[in-house]
């Protein structure tokens, strides 16, 4: 399992985290993040350093094989046994035992359950979708910058970014709305349950009027260091803090 870190994190701030191997050493970059159908993160995808210091390929590391180290990520093996992992491309999330190869190449297990098959898994195989319609793998780059709309139709923003909590799951969907080509837009965390999504068009679907997003409150990084700003979000759009025993 990922050795936590000490607070929650979000996608634009994971993207471009640097890797460090086991001796500490710089190895390259994470790129984008593989999330599963349940909401959590299974896959970092990373370009390591190849020879003479570039960034030649993308290879996917299992999320539990890796620990947070202040602003780093640290992998727990040799950059010479990363030059030869497995490559990735975003094509495999639809294709059969890329990552049961990645897995056991980093030495981990699925994410996604024990017992189960190595295969990426898709909902209603092994898990339950945190999202309506969300009913496979996706990276986060799919997902950030996706289109929001009401039943009616009504475009309440995009999604600017993700929330992860502590163990790598999505905690919230970072709406944004406003402003003028992203420059002094409003941002409001959503609880990602309230969204459901769909491929054709690609969108997010929120059941809530434009007035109820206004009235909402409003999103900062610095909300991460204050524990109460979760709580205050999720029962803002009428949800139950996953991470409570209430009813």
């Amino acid at each position: 399992m990922t050795r936590a870190s000490d607070r929650p994190q979000v996608f634009s701030d994971l993207k471009r985290a640097a890797v460090e191997d086991s001796q500490g050493v710089y190895v390259g970059r994470i790129t984008d993040l593989v999330i599963n159908p349940d909401g959590r993160i299974s896959f970092a995808v990373f370009t390591p350093l190849g020879a003479y210091g570039i960034n030649e390929r993308l290879v996917a590391i299992p999320f539990d094989a890796l620990s947070f180290k202040n602003k780093s990520l640290v992998v727990d093996t040799t950059s010479e046994k990363l030059v030869s992992a497995p490559v990735f491309s975003r094509s495999y999330l639809n294709a059969r035992n890329w990552a049961e190869e990645a897995n056991r190449y980093f030495g981990t297990r699925p994410s996604w359950g024990e017992g189960v098959s190595c295969e990426m898994p898709t909902a209603g195989a092994h898990q339950i979708s945190i999202t309506k319609g969300w009913n496979r793998p996706y990276t986060a780059s799919e997902i950030v910058g996706t289109q929001v709309k009401n039943p009616q139709g009504e475009v309440l923003g995009k999604i600017d970014d993700l929330v992860f909590d502590d163990e790598g799951q999505i905690s919230f969907a970072i709406l944004g709305y406003g402003g003028f080509l992203g420059i002094g837009q409003n941002l409001v965390a959503v609880p990602i349950t309230s969204l459901s999504y769909t491929e054709e068009p690609r969108q997010f679907l929120f059941d809530i009027t434009k007035e109820g997003i206004q009235s909402a409150p409003l999103f900062s990084k610095k909300a991460l260091d204050d524990p109460s700003w979760a709580d205050m979000s999720y029962r803002y759009f009428g949800q139950r803090p996953y991470w409570t025993n209430e009813k």
